[in-house]
């Protein structure tokens, strides 16, 4: 131990979050490249990592400003340096409009809105202390959570923003997540396609209505390589690339080598000869099993280096089943997550590690930020 940090992975108490630090910096850099290349804007989404220390690594390689999901974790990057953030989301009601008022006056800051009544809101008080804020139209581009996805509202929401004395419109946004519900590489290219498609169509008929679009911005991790090969794309924002899970295997965008977060978790009881139980629960690995309808994965995270199945999951157990393999009581195992983001929100910091070496301690500052 030094400083109270382990040496070595070997030595760490387990549940524990594991970052590879190889793996991590080539998805950075490489998301980074397909950003440059297209001469667009990255900016990653910090909901996948939740950490001031990892958001700063991303601007650091290039990045224009970061997304967040939430005020609370936008609150959480401004004091940790983080200067221009958008809140991919919409910001409803008075004690939310007011704390993105006083995070406006810290940073850059834009928002999402996709009802005039909202904007109206938005407008409001911001215009009674004589200031403006960025806003951007969500678009619906087929996941059918949030966001307009008819032209004829999509310029008649336009059309009223620019009038509001609050308000300054920038442009449009998306988030294609009903990728993850793909069957496979060739379906999420299609929905990557459609998703640029429509938001540079969307954008030409604002413009050809006489209303300005600086920004067209998109999502998710698995569409971003092929919507951001759409002229009129201004900027990308993925999230999971950083860490990269099972999810992205299964949609066939990465490979398990290019997964830069586990779980490490220690044998703690073998009942049977086809059976295992580890310390790692859905306390450490979350039930999910495909976010938006992803059908593809099997058990509730990949086992590295061995052949087995991790088939149940209660609070504090996971429970191993397989057929042709050896595990020894207090084995210590790695797993990757079905999906990174959540995982992450259950702990309070991270190990950053170099194959077998400890390197660091990552807190996770915005863990648990809801509001």
């Amino acid at each position: 131990m030094k400083d109270g940090l382990p040496l070595k992975v070997s030595d760490i108490d387990t549940p524990a979050l594991l970052i590879e630090r190889r793996i991590l910096e080539i998805n950075i850099r490489r998301m980074q490249q397909l950003a440059d290349d297209n001469r667009i804007i990255l900016r990653p989404h910090i909901k996948a990592h939740k950490m001031p220390y990892l958001a700063l690594k991303q601007i650091a390689a290039g990045a224009g400003g970061i997304a967040a999901a939430k005020l609370s974790e936008a609150e959480i990057m401004i004091k940790n340096g983080l200067d221009d953030i958008q809140i991919a989301n919409q910001v409803v009601g008075p004690t939310k409009i007011e704390r993105l008022f006083r995070l406006s006056q810290k940073a850059k800051i834009s928002c999402a809105v996709d009802s005039p009544v909202n904007a109206r809101e938005i407008s409001a008080f911001f215009a009674k202390h004589g200031q403006k804020i960025d806003v951007l139209i969500e678009i619906d581009t087929g996941l059918k959570r949030c966001g307009l996805n008819s032209p004829k509202e999509i310029i008649k929401l336009a059309r009223q923003l620019i009038k509001l004395k609050g308000i300054n419109f920038r442009g449009l946004m998306t988030h294609a997540g009903h990728a993850y519900a793909a069957s496979g590489k060739r379906e999420v290219a299609e929905i990557g396609g459609f998703e640029g498609r429509f938001m540079v169509e969307t954008a030409g008929l604002l413009r050809a209505a006489g209303i300005p679009v600086n920004e067209v911005s998109v999502g998710s991790t698995p569409t971003a390589p092929h919507a951001a090969l759409i002229p009129g794309i201004t900027e990308i924002r993925p999230g999971n690339y950083i860490f990269n899970d099972m999810m992205q295997v299964a949609l066939g965008v990465v490979t398990v080598k290019s997964c830069a977060l586990t779980i490490l978790a220690t044998v703690i009881s073998r009942p049977d000869k086809n059976r295992v139980v580890i310390d790692a629960g859905s306390k450490a690995l979350a039930l999910d099993k495909g976010a938006h309808g992803l059908e593809q994965l099997k058990g509730y995270g990949h086992i590295l280096k061995k052949k087995a199945t991790l088939e149940r999951l209660s609070e504090e157990h996971g429970i191993i089943k397989y057929d042709r393999e050896e595990f020894l009581l207090g084995e210590k195992v790695r797993l990757i997550p079905n999906h990174a983001c959540p995982v992450v929100n259950l702990f309070d910091f991270a190990y950053l590690v170099d194959g077998q070496k400890v390197l660091e301690l990552i807190p996770i500052e915005a863990r648990g930020m809801m509001t």
